[in-house]
């Protein structure tokens, strides 16, 4: 298909060209009689068929160049017809794909259905994220893992594992909200604050954040921690009032919804950016098998950034996933209803920090998010 369009993108280029080559003969034409006419123009019969001629030539020319210009346009219409033609998308998804549940998934919202073969699926989404860090060893059968970036990279430089780091795809979904209890609505040290999956990605960013907190109590996962903000009350600590959760998107917006006193207290990206100068959160990564095709990788990572951007424009593309599986398999591949990511995403303002930032062009600011976990790298972790 690309060869095709390529040919013809030549053909109409030098249809083109040859239309804004020299002047047609009918030019050169009219010189000469010009000419002709200057050295003769000796009655007033020559005169008038001088008149005659000039005429013509010059009505000549005219068409000429009106034939040139629509010829011309008609060339950048074929060139404009073809691009617009190769910009639509042919990809059939050729890569093995291991990926967590969230918002990595919501990302790769246009392969869902390949997610369901129960024995050997393309895309092997999991709930929990030690799956998904499993299939990052030196044997894997999947070309692409979709990871937490710490814990990616470990498994490059501790494990050996034969993957390369292409391209961060998450920037921070997490959020301090507050469930209405705190009377002063201002976090304090002592503040009972709930926070979930200890010492891993979450609570890293949340200490790094909030140094001073001395009343940090923990849920396994970012869906009990949705509950505890919806109910306002801890219920592995004897049901005691909370005045502050740390929940993560896609699964805070519905939260919200079902407690009409709590609200977004404050946002981990952003508090993060303030005391990192400026650095973004890279908190989940796209890791690339060192082993496998280059460039069905390649083809995998330019379709799957435009499908990201294609979703923070418009949430509504994960439509036509829905009506198509139904909402149960959309729910259980995301582990929220899809409603709630389109809230997440359009209501809320990209609430689930998706994007698509090249591994190596932004090595600073995974440096800078790495040393939340001890981690030096080098340059040899990237795919270049």
């Amino acid at each position: 298909m690309k060869s095709q369009n390529a040919l013809l993108i030549l053909t109409s280029l030098a249809l083109l060209a040859s239309c804004s080559g020299n002047q047609p003969s009918s030019t050169s034409s009219a010189v000469s009689s010009s000419s002709v006419s200057s050295a003769s123009s000796t009655t007033t019969e020559e005169s008038q068929k001088q008149d005659i001629t000039e005429e013509k030539t010059s009505s000549e020319i005219k068409i000429s160049s009106e034939e040139k210009a629509e010829s011309k346009e008609e060339s950048i219409d074929s060139i404009e017809e073809i691009s617009s033609e190769s910009e639509e998308s042919d990809y059939v998804l050729d890569v093995k794909i291991a990926s967590p549940t969230g918002a990595p998934a919501a990302a790769l919202y246009k392969f869902i259905d390949q997610s369901l073969d129960d024995y050997n699926p393309m895309v092997d989404i999991n709930a929990v994220a030690s799956n998904v860090i499993a299939h990052l060893i030196p044997n894997s059968t999947k070309d692409i893992v979709i990871a937490p970036t710490n814990a990616g990279v470990n498994a490059i430089m501790k494990k050996s594992a034969p993957f390369k780091m292409a391209a961060t795809i998450t920037f921070g979904n997490f959020y301090l909200a507050a469930t209405g209890n705190d009377e002063n609505k201002t976090l304090d040290p002592d503040d009972y604050v709930v926070a979930f999956q200890q010492n891993n990605v979450p609570d890293k960013i949340f200490r790094y954040v909030y140094e001073n907190l001395t009343n940090v109590h923990y849920v396994p996962e970012a869906s009990d921690a949705a509950k505890v903000l919806i109910s306002g009350k801890n219920e592995t600590d004897d049901n005691h009032s909370v005045d502050y959760v740390l929940v993560a998107e896609p699964a805070m917006t519905p939260a919200l919804s079902k407690n009409a006193n709590a609200y977004q207290y404050a946002s981990m990206s952003e508090e993060y950016s303030k005391k990192s100068d400026g650095k973004s959160i890279m908190q989940a990564s796209v890791f690339v098998n060192a082993n496998s095709d280059t460039d069905k990788i390649d083809a995998f990572l330019g379709e799957l950034e435009k499908d990201i951007n294609a979703f923070v424009a418009n949430p509504s593309v994960i439509d036509e996933q829905v009506e198509a599986l139904g909402e149960d398999v959309m729910k259980s591949k995301i582990g929220v209803p899809s409603t709630a990511v389109l809230k997440a995403v359009t209501q809320r303002g990209n609430r689930m920090g998706l994007g698509y930032k090249d591994a190596f062009q932004n090595k600073d600011d995974i440096a800078t998010f790495l040393t939340l976990f001890n981690i030096e790298v080098n340059e040899e972790i990237y795919y270049k």
